[in-house]
């Protein structure tokens, strides 16, 4: 089996910098100190609540970033931290980001980059600071450093000789960071005590789905020209020695800033038991474009749809024209399925309405509360028309894999959803995080639906391991780090096989044989101490109320 590259997504130099703008607040904040990005010439961290302050030496922080040794200056903070805590400091203190002047300019003065400096701002007291214009000076100097941006060359390159932090605004700016995240952990709070714990009755299995089926696999790349958008599309193409044109086609949108490759294992099981998967990169938001673009086109959640059709009216052509493929793709009874930013392309092929007009209104708030997710929707919200639809009646079921789908389809947009749909969340997931981002949109869907949740999984936990670079630099915070992936996330993977294969099999005459894959009795039965797991067709009513109301009141 050939290498597979890690993906570019999880190593670019300028990701590692909108996390540090954003991670700036967090990381003060974990150390117990409120460490800044970097700066010119700072002598002191002033950390003040009303008329109550502390002062920092800057050559002191600098002095433990470099040994690990507590100087005797902070003694008297890092006394109040456990081990893990210093660490963690240690850790914020020592990132350094090596990236062009260049592209931090353009990060820092774009639309994303202003915002969250401007609400890194309001912690700052000093009215000097003139609305993240100190911030972003040092930053911009700071990256010309030969050591990179790291917390100590943001204070060094701070063009005033003091820091002043508002402690009790430092504090609110902290409560509000991705909010949709601890708002999922507050909803964990109040249904954990009402799983059933008592003994039940489990299914009979007549075998273990989540081995390998008899077949081979191989990987064909083919590519697409869509001469009337001016897209060429790279199409992966999963198939084994026992496919059959009987079987149903398998269409998958992949997340942002990924590949064809993403969920490889998960696609060769499915190929293994004769369905055939077909991929289709989006040129404009896959591994190659986010690598050499900071941003995406506000028109790519719109381009991604018709991606997916156009790949399947071409391959309706090779199934007549090309000898390799004839008779090959059964493209009128598709099962389409993706994950995070493919999740929402999926939905949206399945029938939801883009509510752009809603999501506008949504929007308009502070940066800062955002997930990745919800900023990656928010892009949209320059789109010139209000709503788009882009169902396509070849598509017979929908899978949906950790959606960023809070605000793009509005209040109403997912009850245009006409086929059968499942929808996975995962509790920690900090990138999409379960309560805003699925849970809060799964009543919407009114036709046959399945809600498989995973408590414990993060974001990354899914993916295929092998495409999963290193995540040891990014620090826990409310919005990064924590990511519970390799060998640790198997059962989220056996999951995910078992839930994809029953679910693909509901098109095929097999339905019955599968159907016990599909039942929450199935999955009470495998969940495990790391991973527990339940799989819901319908949100209980007092437990409805209970979000309606978290997410009034936040």
């Amino acid at each position: 089996m050939p290498e597979i590259p890690v993906s570019i997504f999880a190593k670019l130099p300028w990701k590692k910098l909108l996390f540090s703008l954003s991670f700036l607040t967090p990381s003060l904040m974990s150390s117990g100190l409120l460490f800044p990005l970097s700066s010119h010439a700072a002598e002191s961290v002033v950390i003040r609540q009303g008329f109550i302050y502390a002062t920092v030496p800057v050559k002191d922080l600098k002095e433990f970033a470099q040994t690990g040794k507590v100087p005797l200056g902070l003694l008297g903070y890092l006394s109040f931290l456990n081990p893990e805590q210093k660490q963690q400091a240690l850790a914020a203190l020592n990132i350094k980001i090596k990236i062009s002047d260049e592209i931090v300019d353009e990060i820092v003065n774009s639309q994303v980059g202003t915002r969250i400096l401007t609400d890194i701002d309001t912690i700052i007291s000093s009215d000097q600071s003139q609305e993240g214009t100190a911030i972003k000076e040092a930053i911009l100097s700071a990256s010309k450093s030969p050591q990179g941006l790291s917390v100590i060359n943001f204070l060094e390159n701070y063009p005033l000789s003091t820091i002043e932090i508002n402690l009790p605004q430092a504090f609110q700016v902290l409560k509000r960071l991705n909010q949709g995240f601890w708002q999922t952990q507050r909803l964990l709070l109040e249904v954990l005590p009402k799983f059933p714990t008592g003994e039940f009755q489990p299914p009979q299995i007549p075998f273990d789905p989540t081995q390998p089926g008899p077949g081979k696999v191989d990987i064909t790349r083919i590519e697409l020209q869509d001469q009337q958008r001016n897209r060429k599309i790279p199409v992966y193409i999963y198939s084994s020695s026992v496919a059959s044109p009987d079987q149903p086609l398998i269409l998958y949108s992949h997340g942002r800033g990924s590949d064809y490759q993403e969920l490889r294992y998960l696609m060769e099981h499915l190929a293994s038991y004769g369905y055939t998967v077909i991929i289709p990169e989006h040129p404009g938001s896959n591994a190659t474009y986010v690598d050499q673009n900071l941003f995406l086109s506000p028109t790519e959640i719109i381009e991604r749809p018709q991606d997916l059709i156009f790949t399947l009216d071409e391959l309706e052509k090779l199934n007549l024209t090309d000898p390799r493929f004839k008779g090959k793709f059964n493209t009128n009874n598709t099962l389409v399925f993706g994950y995070s930013f493919g999740g929402v392309t999926a939905l949206a092929l399945a029938g939801g309405e883009l509510q752009i007009d809603e999501l506008r209104k949504n929007c308009d708030q502070s940066f800062i509360t955002f997930s990745l997710g919800k900023a990656t929707q928010c892009l949209a919200a320059e789109l010139p028309k209000d709503r788009y639809r882009f169902s396509d009646p070849r598509i017979k079921r929908a899978i949906s894999f950790a959606p960023t789908a809070s605000v793009i389809f509005g209040k109403t947009g997912l009850n245009q959803v006409q086929i059968p749909t499942l929808i996975l969340t995962q509790s920690s997931d900090k990138v999409t995080p379960a309560l805003p981002e699925q849970i809060a949109i799964f009543p919407q869907i009114k036709t046959d639906k399945l809600l498989l949740g995973v408590l414990g999984a993060t974001h990354l936990s899914v993916r295929d391991p092998r495409t999963i670079a290193d995540q040891s630099w990014i620090p826990i915070t409310p919005i990064s780090g924590g990511e519970v992936i390799g060998d640790a996330s198997t059962d989220v993977r056996n999951y995910a096989k078992t839930i994809v294969l029953a679910t693909a099999a509901q098109l095929t005459p097999e339905a019955e044989k599968y159907q016990v894959f599909l039942t929450p009795e199935y999955y009470r039965s495998i969940s495990t101490q790391a991973f527990p797991v339940r799989l819901i067709t319908d949100i209980p009513p007092e437990t409805q109320v209970f979000i309606e109301e978290l997410l009034k009141a936040e």
